[in-house]
């Protein structure tokens, strides 16, 4: 059974063993860009087990590009996280200044405070000011061109990239995985060929294999369900097509880790020694990660729920638009027939005078201009509805 269906079956201790001795790992872009994000202790820590394995480890052509591709802007990143440490301290040193409203804390403690507060921003700037130099001079990259100098693999040609799209598009039709997940991503110019890229690593990760003969861990710190079975919010392993499809197209083991979950077994199968705190760190930065990710889906869900919002008001306000219109014109219609028995009385026949017909026009008169008014507060119930939600959306900074 476990031959026919492998992906379902947990690796053996032996297994698992065998892969360290002699798989090729390969590495996500994330990987690479995270090493940015880590403390100088924690990247050590990841640098160490790179050397120990540097005959084995290979990039796809993918990873490497999109590792250019975003590689600044998560510099960029890391500057704004600094940035907003240094507001944050301030905010909080100014507010217990303010000796007029609550919090307050006495003269002795907010001194310390201050001059606490004033180490830690300057601190903080300085490693702004490091970080910031990498964008020229920058020391990671060079670690990393060093590690992985002659291991990364060679580009697709635009024919072999058109006909992966083309196969990508059946594959997430059909949520065929990796990839599926990413088929909403657009690019700037050309073809949306972000969405094909966890495909492209995926594919050029199986012709590796394919050419050095070798079984493959994959390294990613990609989350989505299109790459992990995950169960109660726990991630269990690499999805079961995925361990078919690579066992089929190369008659070997593929295999998949989490950077901390890359470490941990590190620091058991290659004999290493791994600072825990390295490992915490970077789960910490995943559960931040996870945050920031759930915080943002919450948000697209807000807007996408205010442009609905947006576009419920805009039909309903149209069709009252539309029956005052309509209720204008009869009123008008209505004054004018009124006007009509109204002369009657001042002619020579008075008697053509229908008393009925009057009470009749003035009832209608009456209901015509009550619907009217009913309509003008429901109009501006809506316009207050609307200026409420731009003014909500507007201090999320959503618009």
């Amino acid at each position: 059974m476990k031959s026919k269906f492998p992906g379902y079956f947990k690796l053996t201790k032996e297994e698992i063993n065998q892969l360290w001795k002699t798989a090729l790992f390969t590495f996500d872009a994330n990987i690479l860009l995270n090493l940015y994000r880590y403390s100088d202790e924690t990247r050590e820590e990841f640098y160490k087990i790179l050397e120990k394995i540097k005959d084995r480890i290979w990039i796809p052509h993918q990873s490497a590009q999109e590792f250019f591709n975003n590689r600044l802007a998560v510099i960029g990143q890391q500057e704004k996280s600094y940035e907003e440490a240094i507001s944050a301290i301030n905010t909080l040193e100014s507010e217990f200044k303010n000796s007029r409203q609550h919090p307050f804390i006495n003269s002795r403690l907010l001194k310390k405070f201050s001059n606490l507060s004033k180490d830690i921003c300057e601190q903080l700037n300085e490693n702004k000011q490091f970080h910031n130099k990498r964008i020229q001079q920058d020391d990671i990259l060079e670690k990393i061109e060093k590690l992985f100098n002659d291991k990364v693999g060679e580009e697709y040609n635009s024919e072999r990239i058109e006909q992966l799209y083309r196969e990508g598009d059946t594959r997430f039709s059909n949520k065929v995985p990796p990839g599926y997940k990413d088929s909403n991503k657009k690019d700037d110019v050309g073809r949306n060929g972000r969405q094909y890229g966890d495909l492209v690593v995926w594919k050029q990760t199986i012709e590796k294999s394919k050419e050095s003969k070798n079984a493959i861990i994959l390294i990613t710190d990609d989350r989505k369900e299109d790459w992990w079975v995950r169960f109660n919010g726990k991630t269990i392993g690499p999805r079961p097509e995925l361990i078919k499809e690579f066992k089929d197209e190369t008659s070997k083991s593929f295999h998949m880790y989490q950077s901390d979950r890359f470490l941990e077994f590190a620091r058991e199968y290659l004999n290493e020694t791994i600072n825990e705190k390295a490992i915490e760190e970077i789960r910490e930065l995943r559960r931040l990660d996870e945050k920031r990710r759930l915080s943002e889906i919450r948000r697209e869900q807000e807007k996408s729920k205010y442009l609905d919002d947006k576009e419920s008001l805009f039909k309903d306000s149209q069709l009252l638009e539309e029956e005052l219109k309509y209720l204008e014109e009869s009123k008008i219609e209505l004054y004018g027939r009124i006007e009509v028995e109204k002369n009657k009385l001042d002619n020579s026949d008075p008697s053509a005078f229908d008393t009925s017909q009057m009470e009749k026009l003035q009832k209608v008169l009456l209901n015509t201009e009550r619907h009217i008014m009913h309509i003008l507060v429901k109009r501006d119930e809506l316009r207050e509805r609307y200026k409420s939600m731009q003014s909500r959306l507007s201090r999320r900074k959503l618009l």
